[in-house]
């Protein structure tokens, strides 16, 4: 069962429109008509990286300040994160547990974003949160899966969070094929292709785009490399809520995901508390929906 858009998704795409035209300089009636498109797509039932879908593509079209509205957050974001990459590799490197850390530390960079129209967290802060304990912790398991795997899937999310995703490649003792899957195009701060390689991705996996122009990843909508890529997988680490919302309810064991409940739909559907680290998989029953 697909996660259902809720009243609350439309408030929360009129606040983050609301900043988003702001950063493209346009007028409110540019404002009005893009939210208009996308409570059309929500009362027809869509979710909501696909109810917000033809708005990022008109967006970017109509912009007076460029198509990648958030490029100088995902410039700085990335940038300041490398500065930290040593330090938070050897932190990892030094614990009884390193994979496990970098992979939380990985879930808590999901806080880089902008999708509600919400200020940014400071680095500072936002390093200071790689200790806290997540609320639901499955990366043993995941670990423990990656052994018998031969291919490694990763879906990118946040520019910045990428550094993390990084790391914890970096570190793996997984010695099997790794690819990191980004959008295609850019919508909100999620990482495209070249974000990616800001963050040095490119040496430790394969980049790939997913080819299409949602901000998630939606298996019936990918074709060719990307389609060949995610079908013959035998692990996937989802990152972020975008993913997990094209995702959620497909009941696929290969599936993990790695977030924070942002929202109050994603912490009914998920029966996990807002402002919780996630990582975990899911079952795939709809409505309360359990977590593995």
């Amino acid at each position: 069962m697909a996660l259902s858009p809720d009243t609350e998704c439309f408030e929360c795409f009129k606040r983050g429109f609301s900043d988003f035209t702001a950063r493209a300089a346009l007028p409110s009636e540019d404002y009005d008509r893009l939210v208009a498109m996308v409570n059309t797509n929500l009362e027809r039932g869509l979710t909501p990286p696909v109810a917000g879908t033809e708005s990022w593509a008109l967006l970017r079209k109509l912009s007076k300040t460029g198509s990648d509205i958030f490029a100088g957050e995902k410039k700085h974001f990335t940038e300041q994160m490398l500065l930290q990459y040593n330090e938070l590799k050897s932190i990892c490197l030094n614990s009884p547990n390193p994979e496990s850390i970098a992979l939380a530390a990985g879930t808590w960079c999901n806080l880089v974003d902008s999708g509600q129209g919400t200020p940014l967290p400071k680095i500072q802060d936002l390093v200071q949160t790689f200790s806290t304990p997540l609320t639901v912790d499955r990366s043993e398991e995941f670990l423990e899966s990656l052994k018998q795997a031969d291919t490694l899937l990763v879906l990118g999310d946040n520019a910045g969070e990428t550094v993390m995703d990084r790391l914890f490649l970096d570190i793996t003792q997984f010695r099997g094929n790794r690819y990191y899957m980004t959008r295609e195009l850019p919508v909100m701060n999620d990482a495209t292709v070249s974000d990616a390689e800001m963050a040095s991705l490119d040496l430790v996996a394969e980049l790939v785009s997913s080819g299409i122009d949602v901000p998630a990843v939606i298996p019936e909508m990918l074709t060719g490399k990307a389609k060949q890529i995610y079908d013959s997988a035998d692990i996937i680490l989802a990152k972020g809520q975008g993913n997990l919302e094209g995702l959620f309810g497909l009941n696929d064991s290969r599936v993990y995901h790695s977030f924070v409940v942002k929202c109050p739909v994603v912490s009914r559907a998920t029966g996990i508390p807002m402002g919780s680290g996630v990582f975990c998989r899911f079952t795939g029953t709809g409505g309360k929906n359990a977590y593995l």
